[in-house]
This record gives structure tokens, C-alpha cells and sequence, in this order.
């Protein structure tokens, strides 16, 4: 039976919550730092701990997704991440905060899994690849609106921005009620695949590399571009927040566009082709920034950029329902999460060293040579799959 709008809709505002659950309080962490006397040094680490927990989780939940399906993992951990999430409402302590940003990020791992394969699951085709591209879109909306309500609570107290977290309780409430029974992924197909393992899976399809190092790579990209690109408009004389504001909403309100009309875009190009266009962003945006003058030379690189995250996201997110068995779904997209979250905690660990050396041109400079690397790989992929396909006599336009 054809699954109505109503789980779409709960799925879609879910999918709001997974970008937002650092940046939320981002407004407030100077006077938060000063409400829990903690260090200038170590006030940040509030805004990353959720996602070292949310990567170390993701393999567990994946795993428990898959052996009990995706519906009741899905709603526990909504409740979980409103629970968790809100509770900086009344912590004082930044070592209890803390304690409760690693539930938050074990709450989201659940939910960021969980969304990947009720899609996966719940729909097929055209639809599939539609609404993904809609779950690329929501988390781009979720980006920009709720950060802007968490700063406009942070007038009143640095704890209100952590009540934007409670919107996923009622959310879980609507989830418990339209979301449709989801069976276990393993006693879907037993016999053949039971005897698979995962790390047969993983060396034995070169696709999962390509998949993963996609997700990964854009991930450490992406955060260069949050962590220098204010730096480079100061450069210019542009040091206003809410200016550098709107040179990030440019990013992701273009990756937002593109992922909405993702559908479309599927319907027309073979994954291989749409992540060709998408490292070749890559380096057209981080080559523009290197020699970027003016804040509009800026502006047009980020929006370039954000087109690539765009496209990107949601092929990782439908490919990998096509490239492992259905009942190995859980577990291989989790490991989205895993891969992503650590590339964003690795990014400004990884380019620390050049821009120490280097300055910030090097940076950007830097990043147009790891897409332009990834530009040959593809390449390379391609020309690989086309011998293989004129080899067997067959059509490889699906992959």
C-alpha cells in the first residue's frame, strides 16, 4: 500500500532538527560561556560533542535498525533528542551540559538513520529519489530558520535557545501515530544474504568507497568553508554577523533549491554523472574562493558550493539504498552519519596546519586540489564502469 503525505510531513520536519542541533545555540556561547564560568577554550566543545557521539553511535543504531526496523529506534530517539536537547534549559553545569550533549548526539544518530531508511523503505523509484532530494531540502531550511529562532531566544536567556530542541517531542508524537510499521530488514530477505558480512559487503563493492569518501570529503569542505570564509570577508572589510549570515545562507539556501528539484535531476542523469557535476563544483568553488577579490566574487563561490552539497547529499543517501542488500540498509547508512560527522570534526584539525603555513589562500587553494583529486577519481570511476558495462553488453545507466 502506497504510504499517504502525513509520514512524508513528520519525516520532513524531523529532518529540520539533524542540521540544527549544533548551531542552534552557536548565538549564545559567549554568554554561555559566561553563565557556566567555563574557559574561552573549551566553551566550543559544547557545539561538537554531539557529533563525536552521534558518529560512534551510528554503527549501533544502524545495526539495531535493521534487526528491529526503522519505526520504533525512529520515535524513541525524537523523544530522546527533545529530552536531551531541552534539558540545557535548566543545566547549570558545563560538565552536566556536557554529559547531556553526548545524549543528544547518540539521540540524533537515531534519528538521522532512522530518516535515511524509512525513505529507503517507504517508497521507490522516482518517489525514492523525489523525496530525498526533499530531506536535503528540509535540513537546508532547518539550517537557517532554526538558528535564527535560537538567537532571538538568546536575548531573553542563554538557556532559551535549548527549548528549540523540545520541538522533536511533538514530533515524536505524530511520528507514533503516522508512521507505518516497519518489519526488520533481516526477516526480509533470509537464506542468500543472511550469510553476508558487513565487511564482506564493504571490500567487496568499490562503490561504498566512493560513497563514503563523497560524504566524508564534502563534510571537511564544507566546514572549511563555514570556519575561513568569515576570515576572508574580513579581509575585505566585511566583519558584520549578520553580513557573514547571509554569505551562509547563500550556501545552503542553493543546496536547499537544487535538492528540492533532486527528483527531477535523478530522472535525467545516472548517479556517476551527478557526483561528476558535483566534484566539479567543488573545485570551481574553492578555486574561485582561493583567487576571490571582492565579497560578490565570495558570494557566487559559496552558492557554487552549496549547488555541489545539493546534488551530493541526497545521491549518497538514495545510492546507497541501491548498491547494499535491502537487509544491510540500517547499518550502511549509518555509516553516512559516521563518515560525515567525523569529516566535520576532523576539518578545521586538518587544515590548521595550512592555514598556520600558508594563510587562508592556501586553504582554499588547498581544498581546489582535494576536489580536483576527486574530479580525477571520478573520472577514473567512470571509465571503469564503462568498460565493465561494454565488456558484459549490458546498460549501467542505473549506477
Amino acid at each position: 500500500m502506497r504510504p499517504s503525505r502525513a509520514p512524508l510531513a513528520v519525516i520532513l520536519a524531523s529532518a529540520t532538527l539533524t542540521i540544527m542541533a549544533g548551531s542552534v545555540i552557536a548565538p549564545v556561547l559567549n554568554t554561555m560561556r559566561e553563565g557556566l564560568g567555563a574557559a574561552p577554550s573549551s566553551i566550543g566543545i559544547i557545539i561538537t560533542t554531539h557529533g563525536l557521539f552521534m558518529a560512534l553511535a551510528s554503527p549501533l543504531m544502524g545495526s539495531l535498525i535493521d534487526r528491529v526496523g526503522a519505526r520504533g529506534p525512529y520515535v524513541v530517539s525524537l523523544f530522546a533528542y527533545g529530552l536531551a536537547g531541552g534539558s540545557g534549559l535548566f543545566i547549570g553545569s558545563f560538565w552536566v551540559l556536557l554529559v547531556s550533549r553526548a545524549f543528544l548526539g547518540v539521540a540524533l544518530a537515531g534519528v538521522f538513520t532512522a530518516i535515511n531508511v524509512l525513505i529507503l523503505d517507504m517508497y521507490e523509484g522516482p518517489e525514492r529519489n523525489k523525496y530525498m532530494g526533499w530531506r536535503g531540502t528540509a535540513q537546508s531550511l532547518g539550517g537557517v530558520l532554526w538558528p535564527v529562532l535560537g538567537g532571538a531566544l538568546g536575548a531573553l536567556s542563554w538557556h532559551m535557545p535549548f527549548g528549540v530542541y523540545t520541538l522533536a517531542i511533538p514530533i515524536g508524537v505524530a511520528a507514533a501515530a503516522m508512521i507505518p510499521p516497519t518489519p526488520p530488514h533481516l526477516a526480509k530477505t533470509p537464506g542468500a544474504e543472511d550469510h553476508h558480512s558487513v565487511w564482506k559487503i564493504f571490500v567487496g563493492n568499490g562503490v561504498l568507497w566512493l560513497i563514503y569518501g563523497l560524504i566524508f570529503t564534502g563534510s571537511v569542505l564544507l566546514y572549511a568553508v563555514v570556519i575561513f570564509m568569515p576570515q576572508l570577508l574580513e579581509t575585505f572589510g566585511i566583519t558584520s554577523t549578520l553580513k557573514i549570515g547571509l554569505f551562509i545562507t547563500a550556501m545552503t539556501a542553493s543546496a536547499g533549491a537544487v535538492s528540492f528539484i533532486y527528483g527531477h535531476i535523478r530522472s535525467r542523469f545516472a548517479y556517476r554523472w551527478i557526483v561528476l557535476m558535483s566534484v566539479t563544483l567543488w573545485t570551481a568553488a574553492f578555486g574561485s574562493l582561493s583567487l576571490a577579490g571582492t565579497g560578490a566574487a565570495v558570494i557566487i563561490s559559496v552558492a557554487l558550493f552549496g549547488v555541489s552539497q545539493g546534488l551530493v547529499m541526497p545521491t549518497v543517501m538514495v545510492w546507497i539504498g541501491d548498491a547494499v542488500p535491502p537487509s544491510y540498509r540500517g547499518r550502511f547508512s549509518s555509516y553516512l552519519g559516521t563518515f560525515g560527522f567525523i569529516g566535520q570534526f576532523l576539518s578545521p584539525i586538518l587544515f590548521a596546519p595550512v592555514f598556520i603555513i600558508g594563510g587562508l589562500k592556501a586553504v582554499f587553494t588547498t581544498g581546489a586540489a582535494v576536489s580536483a583529486v576527486w574530479l580525477a577519481l571520478v573520472l577514473l570511476f567512470i571509465g571503469s564502469r564503462r568498460k565493465k558495462t561494454i565488456a558484459k553488453g549490458g546498460n549501467d545507466a542505473a549506477a
